[in-house]
């Protein structure tokens, strides 16, 4: 549970789950749109070579994952279901694509969209996915390092929990008394000691004694 709390916080936005490709329960989903039962039949047979295709396709993680969205709901809800769930990459199949012998590919992740040949969506899911999945990786640590400051004095470090948040990386002596301080007076706690840390010794924020290494404090939220 711990690592997908930590995948929703780190990928999520406010309209729900951005899932890494290889993660997903459900890399792909269609939707078919279709009002009458004239357009249902003419998408429903434009699906069935598609579908045969997709179960072809090998990703990073193994076969695709895909899904056929053919529930009595309307377009806008559908689309509204999946985002949430963080499905990477929805692909919308109405008559007039038929027509044109296409399909409309909408990423999660920026909701860009794109029309793609029909005979041509097979070859290049997977490599869309792989693209895709290291787009969510450097996003994530793009957020990371915009959100990571280091500290040198207990006054920078106050002003910057208050008005900037994220993750301080500062130096500390090893001594709880000035680990409990510091929660006391700003609300952050160490998070995490990391194996390696940037800059070398220096000094405690509080009582000045040596620190072999600056540690990652952040307040829990």
């Amino acid at each position: 549970t711990r690592m997908v709390g930590a995948t929703i916080m780190a990928h999520g936005d406010d309209q729900g789950m951005v899932l890494p490709p290889n993660v997903a329960p459900v890399q792909v989903v269609v939707i078919p749109i279709s009002r009458t039962d004239e357009e249902r039949a003419a998408v429903e047979a434009a699906l069935e070579p598609l579908e045969q295709e997709l179960r072809t396709v090998m990703t990073a993680s193994g076969p695709l994952r895909w899904q056929v969205d053919r529930r009595e709901e309307s377009p806008g809800f559908k689309f509204n279901h999946w985002e949430l769930r963080g499905v990477p990459l929805r692909l919308e199949i109405g008559p007039r694509d038929v027509a044109a012998e296409q399909a409309v590919l909408v990423r999660r992740l920026d909701r860009a969209k794109e029309t793609l040949s029909l005979n041509a969506i097979g070859g290049q899911l997977a490599g869309r996915l792989a693209g895709y999945q290291q787009e969510v990786f450097q996003r994530a640590i793009a957020f990371r390092a915009a959100n990571s400051h280091e500290v040198d004095d207990y006054d920078t470090f106050k002003a910057t929990v208050e008005e900037r948040g994220g993750f301080l990386y500062a130096h500390w002596c090893g001594d709880s008394t000035c680990e409990r301080q510091i929660n006391e007076e700003t609300g952050a706690t160490i998070r995490v000691i990391p194996f390696e840390s940037s800059g070398g010794p220096g000094k405690c924020l509080i009582d000045g004694r040596p620190s072999s290494q600056r540690v990652l404090f952040a307040r829990a939220y």
